[in-house]
């Protein structure tokens, strides 16, 4: 680019008797003697990228920016007067006597001009690392965060596997040895839907329902009764729509839970799914309302609040979780951004 245009400018700025001399012998004439220039910039570039390993210290830099001007500028003068001598077809001489026919103009031109050299690539240098360790830092950052993600999901497993073994546990008491066996043998299917949750980000809302339906099932097989659970569902495609693992489920486990607490089911527990579109890709709404009694309730349950951390880590402000008690019932609602499954 300065070639081009220190070769526009000097054909422009010709006097008529020069007109003769082509653009391209200019720019040719130019190009030369940007050589050493463009020598410079690939020495600089190779020198701050392997200095960037190590940082040198602020007199590391004030000495190769000495050392730069005390070699390259005399260089640079020696070869533009030889530059010179070559298209005005003069003799050339030794390399002291070029550079004794520079002005004191020209070797504070080329003083400047390297000293520009300097410094861009150092600040590019500079940048560049700035840029990396921030890059460092994100990488560390959402390690850590899939890492305490990973954690949290995994404390959801002891929830629901100690409220499924209690069932089963209470059924061998009583000598319910087939609905026992049933009920295992449903654990054994949840637990292997688990498992490949835990090894994932994502799951679709449609494998969450149907493992939240089978969890009710062996329940119903554990305590008896069916339909404990009223299913409000939105009619929808849900397999194209994702949340994380296992994110649906302590609200369901938290009603189950107080419904159960008494001994004797106070159901139904009502359990409601939609899409909310209110512009935009909209949000996935859950609300499971059940029976305020004497179990747990209001939604500060161990495995509500590990849902409330996730929610927070992944989605912000954007996703939300409240416990309400609505005269004899408690509501636990739900709210989060929708994602398309496959994003």
């Amino acid at each position: 680019m300065l070639a081009l245009l220190g070769a526009l400018a000097s054909h422009s700025d010709a006097p008529p008797a020069a007109a003769h001399a082509s653009l391209a012998m200019t720019l040719l004439r130019f190009v030369l003697l940007h050589l050493p220039l463009s020598a410079l910039s690939l020495v600089l570039a190779l020198g701050f990228d392997r200095a960037e390993q190590s940082r040198p210290r602020l007199a590391r830099l004030l000495l190769a920016y000495l050392a730069t001007l005390l070699v390259f500028v005399p260089l640079l003068c020696a070869w533009q007067s030889a530059m010179d001598s070559v298209f005005n077809g003069k003799p050339l001489v030794t390399p002291i006597a070029l550079i004794e026919r520079q002005s004191a103009l020209n070797w504070w031109f080329n003083a400047l001009m390297l000293s520009i050299a300097y410094a861009a690539h150092l600040a590019y240098s500079t940048w560049r690392h700035a840029h990396a360790q921030t890059l460092a830092w994100q990488a560390a950052q959402q390690g850590n965060l899939a890492l305490r993600l990973r954690l949290l999901q995994g404390q959801l497993e002891p929830y629901f596997l100690s409220s499924a073994l209690a069932g089963i546990g209470k059924l061998n008491r009583t000598a319910q040895r087939e609905q026992a066996t049933r009920a295992l043998a449903r654990l054994s299917d949840l637990l292997r839907y688990a498992l490949r949750a835990s090894q994932s980000d994502w799951q679709s809302v449609a494998d969450e329902v149907r493992f939240m339906r089978d969890y009710v099932d062996m329940q119903g097989i554990c305590h008896g009764g069916d339909g404990l659970v009223e299913w409000r569902i939105e009619p929808c495609d849900w397999a194209d729509y994702r949340c994380p693992p296992l994110l649906l489920f302590p609200m369901l486990e938290q009603a189950l839970g107080a419904c159960l607490a008494g001994g004797t089911p106070a159901f139904p527990i009502v359990v409601g799914i939609v899409r909310e579109r209110c512009g935009g890709p909209g949000r996935v709404r859950v609300e499971v309302a059940y029976p305020h009694g004497g179990g747990a309730g209001g939604g500060e349950g161990g495995a509500l609040a590990v849902m409330a951390e996730r929610l927070a880590m992944l989605y912000g402000a954007a996703a939300t979780l409240s416990a309400t008690v609505d005269g004899a019932l408690v509501r636990l609602r739900l709210a989060y951004p929708v994602s398309h499954h496959d994003e």
